[in-house]
């Protein structure tokens, strides 16, 4: 007998599920458009030229870009600080736009328990352009758990002592299990999407490649 005679629900299998028109279609589907959020500004305009030492207009403040945090194909991350409040933080400027890191990121406000909530990263306010979007999201300078491998690299032992890399385990399978309880799949795991901070670490969900297994 089939898994759907045993009255299980039925799965619709998706072959790629990054297709950029399958995402339009979803976000076009949601019962509350990303467009009816106030910290979801769209604009009728191309992205602004964004580069290190360049103090630009970003919806009622003004930013200073201080320098570049990281850069992939599709995005540029930077670090930023608000001018009117000297609040730091982190752009991450996409070209072409992806509003679907914006939606991910209201469903873990949604769907996550508030006390597992800072255990993943913030975006505070999402640009649509017509070219290109811009997210503003919490900075941790701290860096991240590749930075960590890589310092103790330079020791003389060249390992992370054992029982920091049980710890380390501990708390990526506790993250994990979080998202996946919540119908979140994190389809990028890997040491440099886990940010550290003091007294404490979470995992950045700032990427294309994640998935929600259940319906918007």
């Amino acid at each position: 007998m089939s898994p759907a005679g045993q009255g299980a629900a039925a799965v619709e299998l998706v072959s790629d599920p990054w297709d950029e028109e399958l995402i339009s279609s979803l976000l076009s589907k949601l019962s509350t458009p990303l467009t009816s959020q106030p910290n979801f500004i769209t604009w009728q305009c191309k992205a602004p030229s964004i580069a290190p030492k360049m103090t630009i207009k970003m919806g009622k403040g003004s930013l200073r870009v201080d320098c570049v945090l990281g850069q992939g194909a599709f995005a540029t991350v930077y670090q930023a600080t608000d001018l009117n409040t000297s609040e730091k933080m982190i752009l991450k400027v996409q070209k072409p736009a992806n509003p679907w890191e914006f939606y991910i990121n209201s469903q873990l406000n949604a769907r996550l328990q508030p006390s597992v909530r800072h255990l993943f990263n913030n975006i505070h306010s999402a640009h649509l352009f017509q070219n290109g979007s811009v997210l503003l999201g919490e900075l941790y300078n701290c860096g991240t758990l590749l930075n960590a491998v890589n310092l103790y690299k330079n020791l003389s032992d060249k390992v992370i002592p054992q029982p920091l890399v049980i710890y380390f385990t501990v708390c990526i399978l506790h993250m994990v299990e979080q998202l996946h309880n919540i119908h979140i799949v994190h389809a990028d795991i890997k040491p440099d999407n886990f940010l550290l901070e003091r007294g404490s670490w979470r995992t950045s969900l700032l990427t294309k490649i994640i998935w929600i297994m259940a319906s918007p």
